[in-house]
């Protein structure tokens, strides 16, 4: 197809990394990943009790879920997500590197596709290590010109989607216009952030999205990424 853009970002969990692990539960090794921080704690959580404290409030308020999280249990704030952060890090790259977390099907030969024909960029809220090993990992770091992942920092968690800053930065560094570049992720709050910088999308629209769920209509969808050669 042909199209005007010169410019396509991709998100990295869930639109070419299948992060979900492989086991019955989703996401598993992250879970394991941060009951390994509780336990430095002394405290131990459920998976309920995990997505119900910590992951719903982070998601809604960034750093603010996250103190008051600490504050919920008398944690050191920074101490706390210093190790969470290193923990969650460590359990990626050891799940990737022993084969939890794969290339979505199809991913290689779409990017490969999208390389010949697109400046190709990643941006990702999972942290920059993940970013890196992945790409390394999977030998993508040749298709790509820019991979962005978020910072460790706790106030990087302002950064993250539905913010555009990394796709504002993706667009100052290729001296992109608006119009030449399209975001391509699996989650609505992806398309909230193209929308934020004022570029196209394209949602990959998994069966565990409902028409419900996202308010911001993508310019384009597809029902995984291999389909992406039917609208780029």
């Amino acid at each position: 197809m042909e199209t005007n853009y010169k410019v396509v970002l991709l998100d990295m969990d869930g639109t070419f990394l299948d992060s979900r692990g492989v086991g019955d539960i989703p996401n598993e090794w992250a879970y394991d990943a941060f009951k390994k921080t509780l336990r430095h704690y002394g405290i131990t959580l459920t998976i309920e009790e995990i997505n119900n404290l910590f992951l719903a409030p982070l998601h809604a308020r960034g750093e603010e879920g996250v103190i008051r999280f600490c504050a919920r249990f008398g944690f050191d704030c920074e101490e706390f997500w210093r190790r969470r952060e290193k923990d969650v890090i460590e359990a990626k790259i050891d799940a990737i590197r022993g084969g939890v977390i794969k290339l979505c099907k199809g991913s290689e030969e779409i990017i490969r596709y999208l390389s010949e024909r697109f400046y190709l960029a990643v941006v990702s809220d999972s942290q920059q290590a993940c970013v890196d090993y992945a790409l390394e990992h999977f030998n993508l770091k040749p298709y790509f010109a820019l991979w962005f992942g978020r910072r460790s920092e706790l106030e990087s968690l302002a950064k993250r989607k539905p913010n555009p800053f990394y796709i504002n930065e993706v667009l100052r560094e290729l001296r992109t216009r608006k119009e030449e570049a399209i975001l391509v992720d699996d989650s609505p709050i992806g398309i909230l952030a193209a929308k934020n910088a004022g570029i196209d999308s394209v949602l990959i629209r998994s069966e565990e999205i409902s028409e419900r769920e996202y308010e911001y209509e993508p310019t384009f969808s597809v029902k995984n990424i291999g389909e992406l050669w039917k609208v780029l």
